[in-house]
């Protein structure tokens, strides 16, 4: 059989005619049988095509999971801060980039938050691994936890939910997860990353976030309310400045903590 569009041109199915002030299309009953079969061939090329496509996605998944189990790490090299593309296409470390990773972990153990390391290196105009001025809290976060940083490598972090739309979902237990120790050089001692780690677990958004900015940050708690003890200054533009510590919360919500406030002097005098 020839091709339907050919057939349909060559049938007499439209009969055009002509009156006084109007014109009228009639359909006869073999154009509505090859519209119907127009139609079902278009379907069923449609669901071989979805077919094809799923097979093929598949067959990728299936292969992409066989490298995870045989522990080969695929990284995106184009925007990994601090690393390249070896020749054996596993990472090597890019020391101009690598002194900027050192300089974030560094930064946050001295006490920052990733919102403030963000702020500082977008001051120092140093730019991000895609070549943007401005960095994000977001952004540090995610470098602080990548744990290829320290050498290692946890692979399928995600994967893909449905193979039309190619939407991704982060892996929470659905599928395995693989995690490969020693895979590159570290830029970072593992030692210093899992401190790295702890910290981050314990400064928590909340009420009795934890802070290192401060030698007595997170150190003195208010009896009240339990929560820390924040330094405060007064008289910050004259001769009568001093450092006190009094509670984070102490003037929220409509009772007031009753704990007293302390002269940083003193608390040194007594712990240092």
């Amino acid at each position: 059989m020839g091709s339907p569009f050919l057939w349909f041109q060559k049938s007499h199915a439209i009969v055009q005619v002509v009156s006084k002030g109007a014109t009228t299309h009639s359909l006869s009953c073999d154009c509505i049988k090859i519209i119907t079969l127009i139609e079902l061939l278009l379907t069923i090329m449609s669901s071989l095509a979805q077919e094809e496509s799923r097979s093929i996605s598949e067959n990728c998944t299936w292969g992409q999971r066989k490298r995870f189990q045989d522990g080969k790490v695929t990284v995106p090299f184009s925007r990994f801060l601090g690393y390249d593309r070896g020749e054996d296409n596993n990472l090597v470390i890019n020391e101009k980039e690598a002194e900027i990773v050192r300089k974030i972990f560094g930064l946050f153990l001295q006490g920052c938050s990733p919102y403030t390391i963000a702020k500082q290196l977008t001051a120092e105009k140093i730019l991000t691994v895609s070549g943007k001025p401005a960095w994000h809290g977001s952004t540090i976060k995610s470098i602080l936890t990548n744990e290829k940083y320290k050498g290692d490598a946890l692979l399928q972090k995600s994967f893909t939910v449905d193979f039309l739309t190619k939407k991704k979902k982060v892996n929470t237990g659905e599928v395995p997860q693989y995690y490969v120790e020693g895979n590159h050089p570290a830029i970072i001692e593992p030692s210093v990353f899992d401190m790295v780690q702890k910290q981050m677990a314990v400064r928590h958004p909340g009420k009795n976030r934890k802070s290192c900015v401060n030698a007595f940050s997170s150190k003195i708690r208010c009896g009240e309310c339990g929560s820390w003890y924040g330094s405060k200054v007064w008289y910050s533009t004259s001769k009568y400045r001093r450092v006190i510590w009094q509670c984070n919360h102490k003037f929220d919500g409509e009772k007031k903590c009753g704990t007293p406030h302390m002269d940083e002097q003193k608390i040194k005098d007594v712990f240092i």
